[in-house]
């Protein structure tokens, strides 16, 4: 089972969804990130790969991630749009999970109505805003992201950006109905 998932400029949101699919009991073993060419976007991910390494592959070895970037640096057509929803359209299952946490909402949007129409699940995860806060300024410190093996302070620092009290919610028809 995959959870693939929207990025913006903040790694918050991913890792957390993720633990709490796995706690839940939903044995997600692949992470798809969507990211664009946005060089914020890309720091993020480059964070989210360290938190990765450091905190979530030290507990869970038969999860992978992954990255499709967008031929883009950001959403500014409608054209845009479609490319997203051609490039993703065959990595969305029946029975995976849509994370549209992170990016801009128009992304957001065409991936949820995506997870609907094949049949996958749409997740998102609200970390509190301190938290995100508290993430935001640590990547605007001097603190690069790792390349490679963790060391325990690694470890450490990467490990303490995962929000321990977000709150996930799985959409469902409910709202719509």
């Amino acid at each position: 089972m995959k959870l693939i998932a929207t990025l913006g400029t903040s790694p918050g949101g991913v890792l957390e969804t993720f633990e709490y699919l796995r706690k839940k009991g939903d044995l997600v073993t692949d992470i798809v990130i969507i990211t664009t060419g946005n060089p914020d976007v890309k720091k993020a991910y480059d964070y989210l790969l360290s938190m990765f390494s450091c905190c979530i592959k030290l507990k869970y070895q038969d999860v992978y991630i992954e990255e499709i970037r967008l031929p883009f640096e950001d959403i500014t057509s409608e054209e845009d749009l479609i490319q997203l929803m051609k490039i993703t359209s065959d990595k969305v299952n029946a029975g995976d999970y849509v994370d549209i946490t992170g990016g801009r909402k128009a992304i957001s949007m065409v991936m949820g109505m995506l997870a609907f129409k094949n049949g996958a699940k749409a997740i998102t995860t609200i970390v509190p805003q301190e938290k995100y806060n508290e993430v935001q300024q640590e990547m605007k410190s001097n603190r690069k992201p790792i390349r490679g093996e963790c060391t325990d302070k690694d470890r450490e620092y990467f490990c303490k950006l995962i929000a321990n009290n977000a709150t996930t919610i799985e959409i469902s028809d409910r709202l719509i109905q």
